[in-house]
């Protein structure tokens, strides 16, 4: 959190990374690309995307926080006085895996770190018994440097999983550690040097033996069972694996580019290797953010596509709880909620610590008459997930939940809370118009509306023709109705009448 004379600055993620890679390097000058690097890791933003974290950080601390030195880059100029409160601890052992390094070897397998993290998270977030932080936020930390303590702190964790990957064409050289932050002693530490056929069994071992060491109370055969499937061809893997990258940083923007180049990276895997899961993953969610936001000539094609993509991948890989998780998107999509609520749970089953999906279904139990239970599903997906890039769309799953329980208040703080973390997007604006008429505010309502049909006009059309994510029948007519009431197509007294 960012506080400023004691008092608590809001601040969206993007804005958070950059002036926290400027106040910890503030004795110099960052160049531009260094922040954009930092910032925006694996993604082509255009160098704008800085102007404006840039000048959102003006605002909210001043014109003089953040000095321009041209030529040069950008410092920090205000004092650092202290910091802000820490996450409670969970009430069962909790772990980050943070980003592992690359030592060198064949920069073309510099995406097998990244990929070592991603599988020992995903094995981890299966178990119950553990508290895991969503990778995303993990990745937050790739190119800062690290206080161990203080990440923990910052995520609410009380261990730590750190190590360094040498990867060549034949070997690949892994260490790792789990390190208790609040002791700064090591629980468990291992190195392996491999051929790269048995690197995913390296993936295994290593997910197991952190599981073993911190929940004793897991049956040891059940950790035993961990294990991670070797791809047909490693080179498809790791464009599956940009690929997936691609689409996470970009989904939610309404510009189809990053969309685009997402599932182009996941046909040229599936060209290589046609059993590719994660690919076919990769295709099922561009459809379905491509069905979301208009940018589509057939949204029925795109939906089938969508989901015969995600079905692929469930073929090939049954443990693939987010493609399960897509699929459920996309049944709700085509308004088939006896297909996506079930399947969706199910996906919750699978991966219980699963910050999107924990969202996802919070949203959906929430919309289609659960709110009692939707709502609190999603403030735990937040909670797996507090330094998210992608915060702003899980935020948005909460408002709409709230939107759901009729706290038109609490709708209100979600949406402006996820305009702070993704300024350009659509759908904050969409909550923050149907929030603020459910609150009475015609006018700011109005303005909001005006701001979403100029950024998405094919999404605005969607929704003031009805189209909605869900066919119940009470959200739908509130939703519906206060949208068009905040696009004066009709009278206010209209949304006074559904409450």
């Amino acid at each position: 959190m960012l506080f400023r004379e004691g008092e608590v600055v809001p601040i969206g993620s993007r804005a958070f990374d950059l002036l926290e890679t400027l106040v910890f390097r503030r004795d110099k000058v960052v160049p531009r690309d260094e922040l954009m690097r930092v910032v925006w890791p694996d993604t082509v933003v255009g160098d704008n995307n800085l102007n404006v974290q840039v000048a959102n950080l003006r605002r909210a601390l001043g014109p003089e926080a953040i000095v321009t030195v041209p030529g040069r880059g950008l410092c920090f100029a205000l004092d650092v006085l202290s910091h802000g409160p820490d996450l409670a601890l969970p009430d069962r052992p909790s772990v980050v895996v943070l980003p592992f390094e690359t030592m060198g070897g064949d920069p073309a397998l510099d995406w097998l770190a990244d990929g070592f993290v991603e599988d020992i998270t995903t094995e981890l977030s299966r178990f119950r018994d553990l508290f895991v932080v969503a990778r995303n936020s993990a990745f937050v930390y790739r190119q800062m440097p690290r206080d161990l303590s203080a990440v923990a702190r910052e995520l609410g964790v009380r261990y730590v999983v750190e190590g360094s990957v040498r990867a060549s064409v034949d070997r690949v050289r892994v260490t790792a550690q789990l390190i208790d932050a609040a002791t700064g002693g090591h629980v468990w530490a291992e190195s392996f040097d491999r051929e790269m056929a048995d690197h995913f069994e390296t993936q295994a071992r290593v997910a197991r033996s952190i599981v073993t060491c911190l929940s004793p109370q897991i049956d040891r055969a059940e950790a035993k069972r961990i294990s991670v499937v070797p791809p047909k061809d490693l080179t498809s893997y790791g464009i599956a694996q940009r690929a997936w990258f691609a689409i996470s940083s970009g989904e939610m923007a309404y510009d189809p580019g990053p969309r685009d180049a997402a599932a182009d990276m996941a046909q040229q895997a599936l060209a290589r290797d046609a059993r590719s899961a994660l690919a076919w993953r990769v295709l099922a969610w561009v459809a379905w953010w491509n069905v979301y936001h208009g940018t589509t000539d057939s949204v029925p094609d795109t939906l089938a596509a969508g989901i015969d993509a995600a079905t692929q991948a469930i073929t090939i890989d049954k443990t693939d709880y987010q493609a399960r998780r897509l699929r459920a998107q996309l049944h709700f999509m085509k308004q088939d909620v006896s297909a996506g609520l079930p399947e969706l749970r199910q996906a919750h089953r699978m991966n219980p610590n699963c910050a999107v999906t924990l969202c996802w279904l919070g949203f959906y139990e929430a919309i289609n008459g659960c709110a009692e239970i939707g709502v609190p599903l999603a403030e735990a997906g937040l909670r797996r997930s507090p330094r998210d890039p992608a915060r702003g769309s899980m935020l948005c799953a909460l408002g709409f939940a709230q939107f759901a329980a009729r706290n038109y208040d609490a709708t209100a703080i979600a949406a402006e809370a996820a305009l702070a973390e993704a300024a350009q997007s659509a759908t904050p604006l969409i909550l923050g118009t149907i929030a603020y008429v459910g609150q009475g505010r015609i006018e700011k309502a109005a303005g909001t509306f005006q701001a979403v049909e100029r950024i998405a006009p094919k999404l605005v059309e969607a929704r003031l023709a009805g189209r909605w994510l869900s066919a119940n029948p009470d959200y739908l007519a509130r939703a519906h109705t206060f949208f068009r009431v905040a696009a004066g197509l009709a009278p206010p007294q209209a949304a006074e009448v559904l409450g």
